[in-house]
């Protein structure tokens, strides 16, 4: 069976995936708001070692019909390694229609757009990346170490590739009293790339990273309901995207479920944000703040 070394984490759709950990921890690991793989020394596990455990896992259970390939940034691994690993999984488990990885855009920006080719016929069909804000200043402080441009061609690329990408968002990553005044450009940043997919999340303060540590020395306040949704909010004013794009805010972190394509969907999700913003009907369970 799979052995998993720390913790794993994996995008909330790959929920029925098989967890395949061909990386440990991540390694970029220095993003201020994120504490989960603080524990973990980033390292390539060994590839003989987790062939055998795939072909015990698949004599077990063989019937997955996707695999999400772990940890942080998988796609960092050369692609020839990357390649015998998909093929690996191809030939074990069968049903399987799509591999997903989570990836930053310098790991895509490495690679060829004919590795990234390569590695589709493979059987890879989904590239997560951690976009979390489009304003260069902020992506500075948070320790993100990459730009805009830099998300920008890793999207042409994947595009080009025939890659499907999901974007990750954060609302509240500049604290309280700041985090509206990024939302325009994250938007005109996500409208560049053109994404299949975009989830906006809530910032939810984590232990082990940087922003709980401010937040103990009182100089980070979290943002409340009303101020999270206007920065959603915000970004889909500023929205100019082609599309399409599936949208979801639906994540546990959010004060609100939000669902809907765009850009056609945007009148529809801005007029429930208003009316959850008057009416102050937020999640119950997600109101409570530190």
């Amino acid at each position: 069976m799979l052995q998993y070394e720390g913790d794993v984490y994996r995008p909330p759709s790959e929920w029925r995936s098989l967890i395949v950990q061909a990386t440990v921890g991540c390694s970029n690991n220095s993003c201020t708001f994120c504490g989960m793989y603080k524990e973990d020394v980033f390292h390539v596990k060994d590839e003989a070692q987790l062939f055998r455990d795939l072909e015990e896992e698949a004599y077990h259970y063989s019937d997955y019909e996707r695999i999400f390939v772990a940890d942080g940034d998988a796609l960092c691994l050369p692609t020839d390694r990357l390649l015998r690993l998909f093929h690996k999984l191809k030939d074990l488990f069968k049903r399987a229609k799509r591999i997903g990885i989570y990836a930053t855009a310098r790991d895509v920006n490495r690679k060829s757009l004919e590795d990234l080719v390569q590695l589709r016929e493979a059987g890879l069909g989904m590239v997560y990346l951690g976009v979390e804000t489009g304003s260069r200043d902020l992506l500075k402080e948070i320790k993100k170490n990459m730009s805009p441009e830099d998300m920008v061609q890793a999207a042409k690329k994947l595009h080009e590739a025939g890659l499907a990408q999901s974007v990750t968002l954060i609302a509240g990553l500049a604290g309280r009293g700041r985090s509206i005044q990024y939302a325009a450009e994250t938007a005109q940043l996500v409208s560049q790339m053109n994404p299949d997919y975009v989830s906006y999340l809530t910032l939810n303060l984590q232990e082990g990273s940087e922003l709980m540590a401010r937040y103990r020395r009182g100089d980070f306040v979290p943002v409340g309901a009303e101020e999270a949704l206007a920065e959603i909010y915000d970004f889909l004013n500023h929205y100019q995207g082609q599309g399409p794009t599936v949208f979801r805010s639906n994540h546990a972190s959010n004060y609100l479920a939000l669902a809907g394509d765009l850009p056609q969907d945007i009148p529809y999700l801005k007029k429930a944000i208003e009316n959850t913003i008057e009416t102050g009907n937020y999640r119950a369970e997600f109101s409570r703040r530190l």
